[in-house]
């Protein structure tokens, strides 16, 4: 093998890739998984000989989603890691990202933010928030559920990188197509959502987007059920969680809700992930299947591409691995997102989704409804 340029977390043997996500805060469940679908990909690649003749390693650090932890991890991690494989939590990568510039420190954050798109070391895996929920809207006006004229509802986290971001896709698609927006922003502890639910009921709300976290989702949707709002509800990706199907509202979340993702679920019938729920029940038969582990193994993806890339031209210090990350134009992950498109930081790498609706019966709790597309309204937004 020839020879390659190395540098920080590059040994002979070895290429060290860093993990810093929520195992035991509100994304435990999420973050636990999206490890899980990191660790199997990289035991996949590891398996066919790894990068450069080098296996590569995980240092998976625990942030609890607590901001100065997470940036004190951070900080004794970044001078042993080539890489950040995982970064949950919007203000904690905000946070870290003035560092991770001034040191070339590559990372993929569990986010979809669009505020996150411009900073050439951010491997932003999928679709932004915003498309996500215009292409879910189109589906609803597709399905002929939306017209002209109709009022939406959308209640979303006051949280810009989440909350504030998905909202600017429920606002483009009512500007566009002549709807009625009522926009509710909520706080991350609000647990009764009785007042809101009723003002969304009097507005004459035809759908309604929600962007929280996942039990909020479950509240908001078993609230509406009790209160007579029987109309589609779409979710964030974020906002669910298979667990929340065992819940009182399980019923009505079944009955109402659809979820938008740019990422395949566990359970799809597409044979990419099929292999990777065969992998994901040997490696951890106790563990609760969901969309996160296709997400993390999509990643892992993603960033292999990006070091093999890197490779090839025989750099894999945390400059070389950046140029080969904006070389990348077209990786492809077997259907389990579009294949993914790094050749500009300026645009999201993919602006397909997924339509999905909840099944308890399906391992990860969902199935696809309507197979990736793309609104011709996200082509107006990116433009």
């Amino acid at each position: 093998m020839p020879a390659v340029k190395t540098g920080t977390g590059v040994t002979d043997k070895t290429i060290r890739l860093g993990v810093l996500s929520d195992l035991s805060g509100p994304f435990g469940p999420l973050g636990e998984a999206v490890v899980q679908g990191n660790q199997l990909y990289i035991d996949k690649l590891n398996a066919a000989g790894g990068v450069c003749g080098r296996k590569i390693e995980l240092d998976v650090q625990d942030t609890g989603f607590d901001t100065d932890k997470a940036v004190k991890l951070y900080f004794k991690q970044e001078p042993s890691v080539l890489g950040l494989l995982q970064v949950v939590g919007s203000d904690i990568t905000s946070r870290i990202t003035p560092d991770m510039l001034q040191q070339q420190v590559m990372a993929a954050p569990t986010s979809w933010s669009s505020s996150l798109l411009g900073n050439p070391y951010m491997v932003v895996v999928g679709a932004t928030y915003d498309l996500d929920v215009i292409n879910s809207l189109d589906y609803l006006v597709r399905q002929g559920k939306l017209q002209k004229g109709d009022t939406i509802g959308h209640i979303y986290l006051e949280d810009p990188e989440y909350g504030g971001n998905a909202l600017q896709g429920s606002q483009f698609v009512a500007d566009k197509l002549g709807l009625t927006l009522k926009a509710l922003e909520v706080p991350p502890t609000k647990k009764d959502f009785t007042a809101e639910v009723a003002q969304l009921k009097a507005a004459g709300a035809k759908a309604v987007a929600i962007s929280t976290y996942p039990q909020q989702t479950a509240t908001i949707v078993g609230t509406a059920a009790q209160m007579g709002l029987t109309v589609p509800f779409l979710v964030s990706n974020p906002g669910f969680d298979p667990a929340v199907l065992a819940s009182p509202a399980g019923p009505a979340i079944q009955q109402l809700v659809f979820v938008s993702s740019s990422v395949s679920p566990f359970g799809a019938k597409l044979p990419a992930a099929e292999e990777l729920a065969t992998a994901y029940k040997a490696k951890f038969p106790n563990g609760k299947p969901s969309m996160a582990v296709d997400y993390g193994y999509v990643v892992g993806i993603g960033y292999g591409a990006i070091l093999k890339r890197a490779c090839d031209e025989g750099d894999l210090t945390r400059a070389g691995v950046q140029k080969a990350f904006h070389e990348l134009t077209g990786v492809d992950t077997g259907g389990l997102t579009a294949p993914l498109l790094f050749s500009s930081s300026n645009y999201p790498s993919s602006r397909q989704s997924f339509v999905l609706r909840p099944n308890p019966n399906t391992p990860g709790g969902l199935d696809i409804v309507d197979p990736l597309k793309e609104s011709d309204l996200v082509r107006q937004r990116i433009g």
